[in-house]
């Protein structure tokens, strides 16, 4: 059996302590962001069920007006997200064709006059 100094027995205690506080330390980080997020979670949810309760209350004709206007709301929403889409990819588009002209015309043109 080999001996192993005392210093040695020390200094592997104090990493294995450095080791565990760093690794309680990260669980507990997890928890507070799983806490926080369930909370996030729990808001959207109490919001929805009540407007599942207020939708349940209206009459006929109100439940009627109100889903048309959360359809409409719903499409003009999702006709932003599209123009903007589109706005992203032309904005890509228009880029590729300045650096294409850019490396035609101007890197060219600099290379016959050296």
């Amino acid at each position: 059996m080999t001996y192993q100094p005392e210093e040695d027995l020390q200094r592997r205690l104090q990493q294995l302590e450095a080791e565990i506080n760093s690794f309680s330390s990260s669980q507990s980080q997890k928890i507070e962001e799983n806490s926080a997020n369930e909370g996030k979670f729990n808001k959207i949810n109490s919001l929805l069920e009540r407007g599942k309760i207020w939708f349940q209350s209206l009459s006929g004709v109100k439940k009627l007006v109100a889903t048309g206007v959360l359809i409409l709301l719903a499409l003009s929403v999702l006709q932003t997200v599209f123009k903007l889409v589109t706005s992203v990819i032309s904005l890509a588009l228009l880029s590729g064709l300045v650096y294409l002209g850019y490396k035609f015309f101007v890197s060219n043109s600099f290379q016959r006059k050296q």
